[in-house]
């Protein structure tokens, strides 16, 4: 059994490959729309595709096509810059993030802290007094406003992967906004009606996110990968669609070798990718409704 020096960082549970039949057939074949797989939480997905943190800067500066063959013409459109979309909170942008993201809170503008404890990223360290939630319709609309390009090509971004999967699908197809505002009959209707083709068509989802997860060790066995378990014992899992799956508490690794499992151990931009990112709030980039508010002022 591996110790730990901090043994929240070791709670993370991976699954592994003991998924249902369902689950396994799709991973055989090319992801339909709605189906969870790609996202690190096996979220539905109804955007394009998960790109890596790297990717996403190298598109913010606009330098993919630098990394490939200038005759391939099957990839133009990302010749264009990547527009990203950090859907942290108000405290979490304001500590760090990158250097052109525009700022769209979901699903929470803000939250409080018990004893305003916070990580160096803007996380609570403990628990949570209260959040100022986000209305996804709301959201929506302030990104149709600030980006009217509907072909724009948009990465989504938060803490680990999770959130910024929420944000990608509600831009890419914006009539889930009826089935998260709980509308039904006519109500229904109406709103799919109004949001009907008015999804982002080139929006991917930064897979690792800002701040990331530790790193799951794997090893190969006669053709199978399989996660390495710190607790060997297997848990029944649910996953995000209600499939069931097998997992045990993951054996992170020390990706920097310093004896501990840390935030520097983590798979995000800011740390283990060491990407550029900033504390600088612009007033073009940052969320006009959290500042009108003051949430960027709190602690």
């Amino acid at each position: 059994m591996r110790s730990y020096s901090n043994p929240k960082a070791a709670k993370y549970i991976i699954t592994s490959l003991l998924f249902t039949t369902s689950i396994t057939a799709t991973s055989l074949t090319l992801a339909q729309d709605g189906e969870p797989d790609g996202n690190r939480y096996y979220l539905e997905r109804f955007y394009q595709q998960d790109i890596s943190a790297a990717k996403a800067y190298l598109g913010m500066l606009g330098k993919l096509k630098e990394q490939r063959d200038e005759e391939d013409s099957e990839k133009e459109n990302e010749d264009e810059k990547i527009t990203i979309i950090d859907v942290r909170d108000a405290t979490e942008y304001r500590m760090g993030h990158p250097k052109k993201a525009i700022h769209m809170p979901y699903p929470r503008i803000y939250r409080e802290c018990v004893d305003n404890l916070r990580t160096e990223d803007g996380a609570c360290a403990s628990s949570t007094v209260y959040q100022v939630r986000q209305d996804p319709e709301s959201l929506f609309l302030q990104i149709e406003e600030k980006i009217e390009d509907k072909q724009t090509p948009i990465a989504t971004l938060c803490r680990t992967g999770f959130r910024s999967v929420l944000v990608a699908n509600i831009i890419s197809k914006p009539t889930t906004i009826c089935d998260l505002k709980g509308y039904t009959d006519s109500e229904y209707d109406d709103c799919v009606a109004t949001y009907q083709d008015r999804g982002y068509a080139n929006v991917s989802n930064i897979w690792q996110g800002f701040v990331g997860q530790p790193m799951a060790g794997i090893i190969s066995s006669s053709g199978s990968r399989y996660v390495v378990g710190d607790d060997q014992t297997l848990t029944d899992l649910t996953l995000a669609d209600g499939s069931m799956a097998k997992g045990f508490v993951a054996y992170d690794l020390d990706l920097n070798n310093d004896g501990i499992i840390s935030s520097d151990d983590k798979d995000g931009w800011r740390y283990h990718q060491s990407l550029p990112y900033t504390t600088k709030m612009k007033r073009k980039l940052i969320n006009a409704e959290a500042d009108a508010m003051g949430y960027y002022d709190l602690p």
